[in-house]
């Protein structure tokens, strides 16, 4: 912030660029305004029964103006009021502008109820660290965006990239251990996969009659023919499958898991 040292002796040389000067130092204030942003109450304008206002500070449009209350209307406005001085050539000229913000309709005007009041640092701090008392380090959430618009304090979990979460079970001899991965995305089946089946299947054909000779259990069986049939031998092949992975998936969304890491200082 510029500084002007006043206070010399031998003829202070004041003149109207030393007044700008300070004018300039002074309105350096507005930019503290911005840390709480546009139509912020800054301080006091305390809302009070019957719907009174009292006074305080606001920032409009990068401007920070004490608000003189009163009772609550619609709109804000900004009301300047010159103080006119004498000048040595016998003129009368304004020289000091008052600036403050009232409740009324002027123009232009702004919606009461657009001005808010921010937390102070203090505040702010204390909802931060309830934030991540809240928010435990190390819990994993799903994500549902890109990588490069993950928030602040997270970071990508990629421990879980391309699984699926499934609820801990104690005691259980696949999901019992927490933080192992179990389970594959495609599987190769084999004969044990298959299906048992029992059951009577032809096995030779009766020249001497009509009769079909089946063997169930190690004990042959004659239906329909003679009780001295003759066999005729015949070999049936049965060829099927491609040896082919199937797919293991569950119906899934593809998304991200982040991980909360707390936020630096």
């Amino acid at each position: 912030m510029n500084k002007i040292d006043y206070n010399q002796a031998g003829g202070f040389p004041l003149s109207t660029q030393i007044l700008d000067a300070g004018q300039t130092a002074y309105s350096i204030f507005n930019a503290h305004g911005a840390m709480a942003g546009n139509f912020a109450i800054i301080d006091g304008c305390e809302v009070g029964g019957g719907g009174f206002v009292t006074d305080g500070y606001v920032r409009i449009n990068g401007e920070l103006l004490e608000l003189k209350g009163g009772q609550i209307a619609t709109n804000v406005t900004i009301v300047e009021e010159p103080d006119l001085r004498g000048f040595e050539d016998g003129s009368q000229k304004a020289v000091i502008y008052k600036r403050y913000a009232t409740f009324g309709g002027g123009n232009p005007s702004y919606p009461w109820a657009s001005f808010r009041r921010p937390l102070n640092l203090f505040q702010l701090e204390d909802r931060l660290l309830k934030v991540e008392k809240a928010t435990p380090i190390g819990l994993v959430a799903i994500w549902d965006r890109p990588a490069d618009e993950i928030p602040e304090g997270w970071v990508e979990h990629t421990d879980m990239a391309g699984t699926v979460p499934v609820g801990h079970q104690n005691g259980d001899l696949i999901f019992g251990a927490l933080g192992s991965t179990v389970g594959a995305k495609e599987i190769q089946l084999t004969s044990g996969h298959l299906p048992k089946l029992d059951g009577q299947f032809p096995t030779l054909a009766n020249n001497a009659g009509s009769g079909i000779v089946s063997k169930i259990g190690g004990s042959s069986s004659s239906v329909g023919g003679s009780s001295s049939p003759s066999f005729q031998h015949s070999e049936m092949k049965i060829s099927f499958g491609n040896n082919e992975k199937h797919s293991n998936i569950q119906p899934s969304r593809i998304v991200k898991f982040i991980r909360f890491v707390g936020f630096s200082e």
